[in-house]
């Protein structure tokens, strides 16, 4: 179960900690992408000829990162937050 919204008492916004938690996995999966992405470059340019072993996780983790993004997108959408 989810935290229900609260006001930012600072600013008086209120905050929705499900969109909180579908940023931070959007965020993760991305970083994982990015990782992986400068792990397949470390390999080419360090002359690794099994740099295409990279290939089916990077697949992957854009699948997880495209996934990521609708949820947290349709979130926003339905909930206007």
């Amino acid at each position: 179960m989810t935290k229900p919204q609260s006001r930012d008492h600072e600013f008086g916004n209120p905050v929705c900690y499900e969109k909180q938690r579908l940023q931070e996995a959007f965020i993760d999966a991305c970083h994982e992408l990015n990782s992986l992405q400068s792990d397949q470059i470390s390999a080419v340019i360090t002359g690794d000829s099994d740099f295409m072993r990279f290939d089916d996780l990077l697949h992957l983790a854009r699948e997880k990162k495209e996934q990521a993004k609708y949820v947290l997108l349709s979130h926003i959408e339905e909930h206007r937050c």
